[in-house]
């Protein structure tokens, strides 16, 4: 029977839902059979109806079930404060289709992946030209530093959080000489040998060991505390798919801003990260996932502003092709773009900033 009001009824009231109705929860509302005995427990353990309710409707399986139902595909249709003219002129806004051969702050977007300059770039670092957000981030960040004459003998660059990047190898190549660095390996990870990590970076096909080991150093860097001796030694710095994990949104920005202290007066700073392009308010501030907002990047370039520093335009175009308004949901899916996470909608994103002279 129906509890009325002022009967006493609370949420914590309820029974413990049991495995099979849990079981049964999967089946009916996302399509498939829970995973293991622990995800059922974890969804026996929420503590009301409503809790999980939400848990489930917020998984990609939900999503691709609703898009179809909707438009017969998972789609994403462009939000308006993507268009909106910023009210600080410090906010170098721009909106036009991105490409590789101009790169300035910009999307991912699948004409991109058409571009001459995506097929010559990936060539160069030996890396299959796979249509994939982690390939075009590298091809962008290599673009924008090429752009802006910071591959050339002579220059010196930075990389944070690279892991096994083809990045430094291509730029040792062209007579760059690079400093490498990852986080430091906690007591609980497995710890390689001294050099190991250094030599991850070394990829023969693009040039010779004995030009990478003269060209290439290696350090364990926390980006959240750079070190006070990398202050103004570098011509550029960049990093891809990190900043968002640092550990929270306060966290991302706080680095983006900092990375300008390792730069010489004029240098530039090239970042990847995922982007929030569904909501300026909503989004993600997870210990393993801090989603970006255009509200973000305005205060960062008001931020910096102030310092004497400069954002370069940024491009929030979200691309015109048919794979631009399609959004990836299945983890094994084909490669877009775009991506669900939960109700939003994300998408890899190239920051440009350079250092005031």
């Amino acid at each position: 029977m129906e509890q009325q009001a002022g009967q006493g009824y609370s949420p914590e009231a309820q029974p413990k839902l049991s495995a099979d109705a849990v079981a049964w929860a999967f089946r009916l509302l996302i399509g498939r059979d829970p995973f293991s005995a622990e995800e059922v427990e974890a969804h026996r353990n929420l503590p009301d109806l409503a809790t999980l309710r939400r848990a489930f409707s917020n998984t990609w399986e939900f999503y691709d079930f609703f898009d179809a139902a909707v438009e017969g595909v998972p789609a994403y249709g462009m939000p308006l404060f993507l268009l909106r003219p910023p009210a600080d002129p410090a906010f170098p806004y721009r909106f036009e289709p991105p490409s590789l051969e101009n790169p300035v702050g910009q999307m991912c977007t699948a004409a991109q992946f058409e571009d001459p300059v995506f097929a010559e770039i990936a060539e160069a670092m030996g890396m299959a030209p796979t249509q994939s957000r982690r390939s075009w981030e590298q091809a962008w960040i290599v673009s924008l530093l090429a752009t802006h004459g910071m591959i050339a003998a002579g220059r010196q660059g930075i990389g944070f959080g690279v892991g096994r990047e083809r990045i430094p190898s291509l730029l040792a190549s062209r007579g760059v000489r690079v400093l490498a660095s990852d986080a430091p390996r906690g007591p609980d990870d497995v710890q390689l040998p001294p050099g190991a990590q250094q030599m991850a970076l070394f990829h023969p096909e693009i040039l010779h060991l004995e030009d990478f080991e003269a060209m290439v150093g290696y350090r364990d860097i926390d980006m959240n505390h750079l070190p006070a001796d990398l202050d103004e030694q570098f011509d550029f710095c960049w990093s891809a798919s990190a900043v968002d994990r640092l550990g929270s949104l306060a966290a991302a920005s706080a680095f983006l801003e900092e990375s300008l202290r390792v730069l010489k007066p004029g240098g530039i700073a090239a970042h990847t990260f995922t982007l929030n392009i569904t909501s300026d308010v909503a989004t993600v501030d997870h210990p393993t996932l801090a989603m970006l907002r255009r509200r973000d990047l305005e205060a960062l370039a008001a931020q910096i502003q102030a310092q004497g520093h400069e954002m370069l335009p940024v491009n929030l175009h979200p691309g015109l092709e048919p794979q631009d308004a399609e959004v990836a949901t299945k983890p094994d899916g084909p490669p877009r773009p775009k991506q669900r996470h939960g109700a939003l909608v994300m998408t890899s994103f190239g920051l440009a900033l350079r250092k005031g002279a």
